[in-house]
């Protein structure tokens, strides 16, 4: 088995319905996450064919519209939802890490919040 190496896409910015309190949701907030893909770069590093790496693009995008469509509670939840739409826009990563982090509104004390966890495919 190939040794996995990690892209990581950081930093990124999203406005999400999010909140257990019922007020909260009522206004997209701001959400930042940091995406790992897990996947063998040495066919990319050695052949320069995107074919053979993550489209870090189709990506952003993927975990973009998964995070800034619909609403949810809680911020595990959101994490969930990114992390699945990493993998499906990254077929050749094996797992897909996501670190997402909120300021919560109703804890003016905590700068924020964060929840991380990784996924990885189901063996066939």
């Amino acid at each position: 088995m190939a040794e996995l190496d990690e892209v990581w896409l950081r930093g990124l910015a999203c406005r999400a319905r999010l909140g257990v309190p019922a007020g909260e949701r009522r206004r997209r907030q701001g959400v930042e996450l940091d995406v790992c893909l897990e996947l063998d770069l040495a066919p990319a590093g050695r052949s320069d064919d995107l074919g053979k790496a993550a489209d870090y693009w189709a990506v952003e995008r993927a975990v973009r519209r998964a995070v800034e469509s619909g609403e949810r509670r809680l911020l595990e939840t959101l994490a969930e939802q990114a992390a699945a739409a990493a993998l499906r826009a990254a077929p050749l990563a094996r797992a897909a890490r996501v670190l997402a982090r909120k300021k919560p509104s109703v804890m003016p004390r905590v700068r924020c919040v964060e929840v991380s966890i990784r996924r990885s495919r189901r063996a066939p």
